[in-house]
């Protein structure tokens, strides 16, 4: 009996010390910070598609990781209260789209960290504050779906 104790004790302990975090396709995990070397975009190959905002993409990659472990959210305007994003992986040099952005979401604000795979979304529509809450897997966002918060003065964080 004292030894399926000390067993049992040692396995609750080996399970509390084990850190539990999300993983990317890569093996990489999303809530620790990366700090290899820093991959950028294949803008002739993989990547093509984002081309045309190598600059933009290029520069903020180079800064390192600012959202899930090893990506850049990298934000470009697009005029007056317009904006849309991209997701970089800096251990990779992929980059991703991101489910937001452009005129139809006016006034967009995202929030999102280094050591997590979420981001907060609000945006104007219809003068309008609408949010979502948005989860990052290594390949895509999965949503809770759109939310109505009220009048457009609920989208000041």
């Amino acid at each position: 009996m004292r030894t399926a104790s000390i067993l049992l004790a040692s396995a609750l302990l080996c399970i509390s010390a084990t850190q539990v975090h999300a993983e990317t396709g890569s093996g990489l995990p999303m809530n620790q910070v990366y700090r290899g070397t820093i991959h950028l975009p294949d803008f002739n190959g993989r990547d093509s598609q984002y081309a045309r905002f190598k600059t933009r993409i290029t520069n903020e990659m180079k800064t390192g990781p600012n959202f899930a472990g090893h990506y850049a959210i990298v934000t470009v305007g697009c005029g007056t209260s317009c904006n849309f994003s991209f997701v970089g992986d800096v251990a990779t040099g992929q980059v991703f789209s991101f489910p937001y952005g452009g005129e139809e979401y006016y006034m967009l604000q995202l929030r999102y960290g280094v050591k997590d795979n979420s981001v907060s979304v609000k945006w104007v529509e219809n003068d309008v504050c609408n949010s979502d809450y948005i989860t990052w897997n290594g390949n895509e966002f999965t949503t809770t779906g759109k939310t109505v918060l009220g009048a457009r003065e609920k989208c000041d964080y």
